[in-house]
């Protein structure tokens, strides 16, 4: 399964949440504001704790920058090969 780190409302965050489920891929969406262990895994990989997108699968940790179709059809590839 898939984490998608993030904070509600956040315009890329629903993107990829609705990119996820698109494609079928499960997916547990955790809240940065409600968990800081999870607010210093974004700060850690994109130095902010609610300025960015993280996903965590098959034990690691991948910041999306840009979401855009290509980064999020990347990271399914990645995904997929793994």
């Amino acid at each position: 399964m898939v984490r998608l780190y993030g904070i509600p409302g956040c315009g890329p965050c629903e993107i990829v949440r609705m990119f996820l489920s698109q494609k079928g891929i499960p997916f547990e969406f955790v809240n940065a504001r409600q968990d800081p262990e999870a607010a210093q895994k974004i700060a850690e990989l994109v130095g902010s704790p609610t300025a960015g997108v993280v996903l965590e699968w098959k034990g690691g940790l991948e910041a999306i920058r840009g979401v855009s179709p290509a980064s999020l059809n990347a990271w399914l590839a990645r995904y997929q090969a793994g």
